[in-house]
């Protein structure tokens, strides 16, 4: 399989990538956040409880200093990564969200959805971060009929390929902390995406990043086959 295809179903398992363009664009100005995080309806219930054991495991969790890039399953990652989130926050509304977000088992609501980009602005407030949030307010509910992450995520790269890569660059640094791979990534394939051609050499440094993304994902190539 070509390695941008694999790393764009790759990304599109992120929560907020996987959402479609549409609707008004949303200025700055536009988004107006209550002074407290306010949990989305339909995120009660024991699906979407954080027992205050697990927060208490994650608390003493010894988390290596380069947890982001180290060889482990994803499933120990993603716990270093919410331990980061306590760790550099505390146990407040927002890591709770996150946390939730990311043990609760299968699709997610628009308004979910645009929860946890709030919980992500709220605590990494930055253009990055509200970039990702302002795009939220477009997309369509995921839980309707005639959704479809892959034609929704296509769509969005030709219409909007900053906004797009915005997103990326996003679920990227999330997932892999501020890595050098990221910013190459982000940054070649925007120039593509905005219709300028890519070198030899950049092609095989933005193919480099993508890959390890994936050796970062997998333990072995087998497991994505």
């Amino acid at each position: 399989m070509n390695i941008i295809r694999r790393i764009y179903l790759l990304l599109t398992l992120i929560p907020l990538l996987i959402s479609g363009c549409g609707g008004d664009e949303v200025t700055p100005d536009e988004v107006t956040l209550s002074d407290e995080f306010i949990f989305p309806s339909g995120t009660s219930g024991p699906l979407w409880e954080v027992s205050d054991a697990y927060i208490a495991e994650l608390q003493n969790l010894d988390i290596p200093s380069d947890w982001a890039w180290i060889d482990i399953d994803e499933e120990t990652r993603d716990k270093y990564y919410q331990a980061q989130l306590l760790k550099q926050f505390g146990d407040i509304p927002e890591v709770r969200y996150l946390i939730a977000y990311d043990l609760h088992p299968g699709g997610k609501t628009r308004e979910q959805i645009v929860a946890k980009s709030e919980a992500q602005y709220r605590l990494f407030p930055n253009e990055e971060t509200l970039k990702a949030l302002q795009q939220t307010y477009t997309i369509p509910d995921p839980t309707k009929p005639g959704y479809s992450p892959d034609r929704a995520a296509d769509e969005w790269m030709i219409e909007d390929p900053e906004g797009y890569m915005a997103h990326v660059e996003v679920n990227l640094l999330s997932r892999y902390g501020d890595i050098p791979e990221v910013h190459t990534y982000v940054r070649l394939e925007l120039k593509r995406l905005l219709g300028n051609v890519l070198t030899d050499e950049e092609r095989e440094e933005r193919d480099a990043a993508a890959q390890h993304f994936i050796n970062l994902d997998k333990q072995d190539e087998g497991r994505d086959n």
